[in-house]
C-alpha cells in the first residue's frame, strides 16, 4: 500500500510543478486524500492486532497550580498604595526581604478604591476616596519587582452599598434595616445582586492582571444577643448559613477561574477550632472545599483564654496559639484528603500590629512575628501573610529574612491536637467530610 505520507503530499505537489495550472480540482482531491487518510490512520491497527485509543489531550493547568510555591505577603491599603512614598517604602522592604506578595485593596469596608466601571459599585462609593487610579499600573508595578498580586475584595461587610440598595441588605426583625454594633449596616450573602457586583468587581481585577481574588467578610455578621434578630428576605429557607458563603463563593469560582486566577477567603481564626460555623456561616470544610485558598485570620490578640485549651494569655503565646489553632485546620485539611476531598491551601493571617485595645503593654515586634512563623512551619506550611491595618511592617521587619526560602518543618503535632480535631469530628466536622465526598467536591 502507498504510505499516508506520499498519499497526502501528492496532489500538492503535483500542483507546485505545473506551472499556470488550476489547482482548484487538485485542491478537491486532496480534501478527499486528507479524509482518506484520517480514516485510515484511525482504523488501522496497531502492531499486534490491538487498535490503541486516541491519545487524550491533557488537562488544562488549574489556576491554583500556578500560584507560587511560597507566598510571604503583606497587607497593602490602598492608600499605601496609592500613595507613592509609602508604596516605595513597601517596594523597597520586598526587594530586600523574603516577601514576596502583596494583598492590595481592591474594595474594602469603604468600597471600590479604584475607577470601577461595574455601574453599582461606581455608584456606592466615595468619589473622593478613590486612591488607586490605574489598576494595571499597580499590576505593572508589582511585576517589575517581582511581587505576586492578590486582591482583596470586601464583600458583605458594605455599608456604602446597603446605603444606596437598601432592599439588598440585612433587614431588622424590629423594622427597618439591621446594624451591628458599630451602627453599620451590612448587604444580606442571600442576595444573588450581592453577588453579581462582587463577582463582577473580582473579573475587573482579574482582567487587570491580579493573580488571586481573596474575599474578606465574606460571612454573615455576628448575630449577638443584644441586636435585633437578622432578617433575609432573599434567604433559601431550605438552607443554612454556610450554604449562602458556600454558594457565593462557588460562583466566584465558576466566573474567575476562565480568566486564570485563584480564588480565595479570609475566614475567622476559629472556623478551624468549631465543628459548626462560628455563627457566621463558615464551617472549615465546606469553605475549604470551595476554594483554591483559605486564610484563617489567626491574630493572637483576637483569642479569648477560653477559646484554646491551655493558653491563658493568647496575645502573649503567638507561637503557642498559631500553633494550636493552625494545626487544627492542618489537621482537618489532612483528614479531609484521607476521605477523597481536595482542601483549599492554608495561609494563615499573622499579627503584625499591637493590640492596644486590650493588651498595651506588650507590643509586638520583630520576636513575636517570629514565633508565628516559627508555628507555621512546624505545622509543615510554608506560607503566611501579615496584617497591619496602617501598612506599617518597620517594627517587626527584623523577623523577615533575606531570601524566599523553603522553612517548613512539620514536626510531630502534640497529641492534644488530634484529640481536639477528633472532638470536633463527634460534633459533626466529620459528617461534612462525609457530605462532601457523596457530593464529589
Amino acid at each position: 500500500m502507498q504510505s499516508v505520507g506520499r498519499r497526502t503530499l501528492a496532489p500538492f505537489l503535483a500542483c507546485a510543478l505545473v506551472a499556470g495550472a488550476s489547482c482548484n480540482a487538485i485542491g478537491k482531491d486532496a480534501e478527499h486524500e486528507l479524509r482518506l487518510a484520517s480514516h485510515l490512520m484511525a482504523e488501522t491497527p496497531a502492531p499486534g492486532g490491538v487498535q490503541q485509543p486516541a491519545p487524550q489531550p491533557p488537562a488544562p493547568p488549574r489556576p491554583r497550580d500556578s500560584a507560587p510555591p511560597i507566598i510571604r505577603g503583606i497587607y497593602v491599603s490602598a492608600y499605601a498604595m496609592g500613595n507613592p512614598v509609602k508604596r516605595a517604602e513597601l517596594l523597597a522592604l520586598a526587594d530586600t526581604t523574603e516577601i514576596n506578595t502583596f494583598v492590595v485593596d481592591v474594595k474594602d469596608e469603604d468600597g471600590v478604591r479604584f475607577p470601577s466601571e461595574v455601574a453599582v459599585a461606581r455608584q456606592a462609593a466615595h468619589e473622593r476616596s478613590i486612591p488607586v487610579r490605574d489598576l494595571k499600573a499597580v499590576i505593572d508595578t508589582l511585576r517589575a519587582h517581582g511581587i505576586h498580586p492578590i486582591a482583596r475584595v470586601v464583600v458583605f461587610k458594605d455599608p456604602r452599598l446597603s446605603r444606596l440598595k437598601p432592599d439588598w441588605s440585612i433587614q431588622s426583625a424590629a423594622g427597618g434595616v439591621w446594624r451591628d454594633k458599630q451602627g453599620l449596616s451590612w448587604v444580606s450573602p442571600w442576595d444573588r445582586n450581592v453577588w453579581e457586583m462582587n463577582i463582577a468587581v473580582a473579573e475587573e481585577a482579574a482582567r487587570a492582571g491580579f493573580k488571586e481574588i481573596q474575599f474578606d467578610y465574606v460571612r454573615f455578621p455576628e448575630q449577638y444577643a443584644s441586636l435585633p434578630k437578622q432578617v433575609h428576605p432573599a434567604a433559601d429557607t431550605a438552607g443554612n448559613r454556610t450554604d449562602a458563603i458556600a454558594g457565593f463563593l462557588g460562583a466566584a469560582r465558576a466566573r474567575l477561574h476562565p480568566l486564570g486566577v485563584t480564588v480565595t477567603a479570609d475566614v475567622f481564626g476559629l472556623s478551624m477550632n468549631e465543628s459548626r460555623d462560628v455563627g457566621i456561616g463558615q464551617q472549615w470544610e465546606r469553605i475549604s472545599a470551595v476554594t483554591d485558598g483559605i486564610l484563617p485570620m489567626v491574630y493572637p490578640s483576637h483569642y479569648f483564654p477560653t477559646h484554646l485549651a491551655g493558653i491563658r494569655r493568647p496575645n502573649r503565646m503567638p507561637y503557642e496559639t498559631v500553633l494550636a489553632s493552625v494545626g487544627m485546620g492542618v489537621v482537618r485539611a489532612d483528614r479531609m484528603r484521607a476521605a477523597g476531598v481536595e482542601p483549599a491551601r492554608i495561609v494563615p493571617w499573622l499579627q503584625a500590629f499591637t493590640a492596644t485595645w486590650n493588651d498595651r503593654g506588650f507590643p509586638y515586634r520583630a520576636q513575636q512575628a517570629q514565633d508565628q512563623f516559627r508555628a507555621v512551619y512546624d505545622l509543615g506550611l510554608e506560607d503566611w501573610i501579615l496584617w497591619h491595618p496602617g501598612s506599617k511592617y518597620d517594627q517587626i521587619a527584623g523577623a523577615f529574612a533575606r531570601e524566599t526560602k523553603p522553612q517548613a518543618r512539620r514536626v510531630t503535632p502534640p497529641a492534644s491536637l488530634a484529640a481536639a480535631v477528633d472532638r470536633l469530628d463527634r460534633e459533626g466536622a466529620a459528617a461534612e467530610r462525609e457530605r462532601l465526598k457523596a457530593a464529589g467536591e
